[in-house]
């Protein structure tokens, strides 16, 4: 039997490299994995999601709805990857990434004036750099977890 990695901690609904896709990032002994909970595309329908509807009374009506459809995805998502191992979350979706401790070079908590990312500086990987955008009650938990998997990395 294998044995699963254990999971020190997890952080719900991060932005990825743009603001319409969020990911839950898992944070294990010897790697993080970030599953996506919702995507840009998601949400659209055949024509980009301008419907009928939306061309005759604007996106004020619709607005609440795409709302909901967006929580009920991200809950559909989060319940699938209950009891699962980190390599089968990472096969859900085709735009989960994963970066391995190993391949880091430095992370560091960026506070901006708008915005706080969490950055990964990667070694062997098809992109140099990682970014990752936190809400700002995030930032705590997150520096948390950093300090404990990646002590010797924190820039």
């Amino acid at each position: 039997m294998v044995k699963l990695e254990d999971i020190v901690g997890v952080i719900q609904g991060v932005k990825g490299r743009t603001s319409d896709i969020v990911y839950d990032l898992f944070f294990a002994e010897k790697r993080m994995v970030a599953a996506v909970v919702l995507y840009f595309s998601d949400l659209t329908g055949p024509f980009g999601g301008i419907t009928l509807k939306t061309l005759l009374l604007g996106t004020l009506f619709t607005r609440k709805e795409t709302k909901m459809r967006s929580l009920k995805l991200m809950d559909e998502r989060r319940l699938a990857f209950k009891d699962k191992s980190l390599d089968e979350i990472l096969t859900l979706h085709r735009a989960n990434l994963e970066v391995d401790y190993e391949d880091v070079v430095s992370v560091s908590i960026r506070k901006g004036l708008l915005e706080t990312s969490l950055e990964f500086a990667v070694q062997r990987h098809p992109v140099k750099k990682m970014d990752f955008w936190l809400e700002r009650n995030q930032v705590a938990e997150v520096e948390g977890l950093i300090n404990r998997v990646l002590p010797n990395k924190v820039k």
